[in-house]
């Protein structure tokens, strides 16, 4: 699966490339999170601290939204201040 980065996520990858994570068949954000948290722990920490957004074909998305291999997804650094924790919690 291609996970497109954006921002100062992209200088956290060697090479500033986007990212390919495998997981299996009708695997949910929190298993694609897991994969990245072990592949690139720098990028996984912001995503476990809520620090980056995760959109899927470009809706934001939650832990349990069911993946799909032809899925668009992006990660999204804070683009003006603030934090995504904020914008979680008001989204429930």
């Amino acid at each position: 699966m291609k996970i497109k980065l954006f921002g100062m996520l992209k200088t956290m990858i060697p090479g500033g490339k986007d990212l390919e994570v495998v997981i299996s068949e009708g695997g949910q954000v929190r298993d694609l999170v897991h994969s990245i948290q072990i592949e690139h722990p720098q990028v996984g920490e912001l995503l476990d601290k809520k620090k980056v957004l995760i959109s899927v074909n470009q809706e934001i998305a939650h832990w349990d939204t069911v993946l799909k291999e032809a899925d668009e997804i992006a990660l999204l650094p804070p683009f003006a201040g603030g934090s995504c924790e904020t914008w979680a919690q008001e989204k429930g």
